[in-house]
């Protein structure tokens, strides 16, 4: 399945939503236009309370994103340097017109059938998206490398101490593109890496480009997943190394010990609005290929209480453990002072709620985040330190994952 060309609706439409999977019999949805919005610029008392009001009181499909500062709002935690691009923490629309397509058929799910906007909307999805010359400036590292070696001594130093026994250190990096250049950034980054859960959000003048392969969590009806991913390898030359690299990924104390926190957390996390015994580990450290790496991804699922709204089902998981480290609060405080300013969006969750209150939510983590009126660019790259890590490996790591980020940018 091709990627629509949507850039004629990215210059006429304030908002814009795309979350693209070219995988088989994968969903996708297209939404554009705002019947209304809710936005919170900073993190607020009852923002997540005034959220599952707004996304339950007209029973329709909205879009958005959950930025990760969110957790103050959640833990009572602060950031003591925001983020330069002041993305809003919570962006969240109904759009005018949302369309369901995928190798199965479209299907309308908002809007007229007939309106001429919905009819442009259709013509994209048939359009094949084209290579665009819209390129940004070079992204570079806020931190160099004794930089990020002296942060992650830090935190073995903390790790030692038992203040933490995981925790997920991020590196900023930085640079500048056009206006116009949001939506080519997000298709050569979505033919760079093939993910699963790619997204392109446009409200106004903030965009997000995601190229995330992993999924923070999903309700369907009473059921409840979280799929963290920890653990990860690049992608070999040729079928063989490519075999090695995963039976060495697979036999990783290291890697199967990051993942094993994670999951425990996530059991916990979903313990406090599961039915009593239902929360189980569906499948632990399998390994993903992705188009640029593989990964190590364990599946946890429960039954939802009935008492318990989205809410309360953010306020006991958000932000996403694989983010943050273990303990989570913990590690989220020495986030906050060890990385040089806040995240902003990034390792916060974009996806949609259905009319009858499922979602899916993946975790911006490989994605690019743009200021299209001050053309600033972001993106942030990291990894879990544990007793186990090793620095020069930990920094590679960050390297490799930062790889499809800067082609993407400069084309």
């Amino acid at each position: 399945m091709h990627v629509p060309d949507l850039s004629s609706l990215c210059e006429s439409e304030s908002h814009v939503v795309l979350l693209f999977d070219s995988g088989l019999n994968a969903t996708c949805y297209l939404g554009i236009g705002s019947k209304r919005e809710l936005i919170f610029e900073t993190t607020e008392p009852g923002m997540l309370d005034a959220f599952e009001a707004f996304t339950s009181q007209e029973k329709s499909w909205t879009f958005g994103w959950l930025g990760y500062d969110l957790k103050n709002e959640i833990e009572h935690l602060e950031t003591r340097v925001p983020s330069p691009l002041a993305h809003p923490v919570l962006a969240w629309w109904e759009p005018e017109i949302v369309i369901k397509f995928g190798d199965s058929g479209i299907e309308i799910l908002q809007g007229e059938k007939d309106d001429i906007r919905t009819m442009e909307a259709l013509e994209c999805l048939n359009r094949e998206v084209k290579t665009d010359e819209v390129r940004g400036s070079k992204m570079v590292w806020s931190w160099n490398k004794n930089e990020y070696l002296e942060a992650f001594h830090e935190v073995k130093r903390l790790i030692q101490n038992g203040d933490v026994y995981e925790l997920n250190l991020c590196m900023p990096l930085k640079g500048r593109a056009p206006s116009e250049a949001s939506w080519p950034l997000f298709t050569r980054l979505q033919s760079l890496t093939q993910a699963p859960f790619s997204a392109y959000l446009q409200c106004d003048s903030h965009r997000i480009m995601s190229g995330s392969p992993e999924r923070f969590l999903r309700k369907t009806g009473n059921r409840l997943l979280s799929q963290p991913i920890k653990g990860t390898a690049p992608r070999g030359l040729s079928p063989e190394e490519d075999l090695d690299l995963i039976r060495e990924l697979q036999a990783s104390e290291k890697e199967r010990a990051e993942n094993v926190m994670i999951v425990d957390l996530v059991r916990n996390d979903l313990s406090r609005v599961a039915e009593k015994a239902t929360v189980e580990v569906t499948e632990l450290c399998a390994i993903h290929s992705f188009s640029t790496v593989h990964q190590m991804v364990s599946t946890i699922e429960c039954r939802l209480s009935p008492e318990k709204g989205l809410a309360d089902i953010l306020r006991a998981t958000f932000p996403m453990g694989s983010m943050t480290g273990a303990p989570k609060i913990a590690a989220m405080k020495h986030i906050d002072r060890l990385e040089l300013e806040g995240r902003g969006a990034y390792s916060g969750s974009a996806g949609y709620i259905s009319p009858d209150g499922d979602f899916d939510l993946n975790v911006l983590i490989r994605s690019l985040f743009h200021n299209a009126s001050s053309e600033n660019l972001v993106a942030g790259v990291g990894g879990a330190i544990t007793s186990l890590s090793d620095s020069e490996l930990e920094y590679e790591e960050c390297l490799l994952k930062a790889k499809a980020v800067f082609k993407a940018v400069r084309g």
